[in-house]
């Protein structure tokens, strides 16, 4: 008798996730201390780090030790900021922006997908909406990027765009998830 009362106490995992779907913030936010050490963490900022420690950007920051820091730093910071701003806006408006892959049909349909994949976000009845969290993460991160950045740098234009430019990083990775599962099945043929 006391093992069943015991049972029917716990919490069942169905009640765990009606949970997570009332409360958005929870399902937004899960993985987030999980991300800041991670691999998607690292594909963040270690290329970037690299290509501006090769020619050097921001040119202020200079060559060497003290500067390569500075720029893992500035882009680890613009990626954690960039990732709060995301699931923030995500959990204020209910977004899944999750990739989805079409994996069917020709060329142009699937990078059409792609296209709109990448600026716009599933709801939760089932409609898609532009993708805020993504512009926030995209432009707000670099907006913010410039408080730390030197003085070149902190100009609408330049917050235009290298956000611009992280759109275009993120559409590169949402082609990428479309078409290499096809890329791989050629290769084995």
């Amino acid at each position: 008798m006391f093992a069943q009362e015991e049972s029917a106490s716990e919490p069942s995992k169905t009640d765990a996730a009606a949970a997570a779907i009332a409360d958005p913030t929870h399902s937004a936010f899960h993985g987030f201390f999980s991300d800041l050490i991670s691999p998607k963490a690292l594909l963040a900022t270690a290329p970037g780090a690299i290509l501006d420690q090769l020619h050097p950007f921001p040119k202020e920051w200079g060559e060497g030790t003290r500067a390569a820091e500075k720029r893992v730093g500035s882009l680890y910071a613009q990626f954690v900021i960039g990732d709060f701003l995301e699931r923030s806006v995500c959990a204020i408006d209910g977004e899944n922006t999750k990739f989805t892959r079409r994996g069917a049909g020709g060329f142009f349909p699937r990078f059409a997908h792609v296209v709109v994949d990448t600026v716009t976000a599933h709801t939760s009845e089932g409609g898609r909406m532009p993708a805020y969290s993504m512009l926030a993460n995209d432009y707000g991160s670099w907006a913010i990027a410039t408080l730390w950045s030197p003085e070149s740098l902190r100009t609408p234009r330049s917050i235009f765009g290298w956000g611009t430019g992280n759109v275009g990083v993120r559409a590169g990775g949402n082609l990428i998830r479309e078409f290499w599962p096809d890329v791989k099945r050629l290769f084995k043929k």
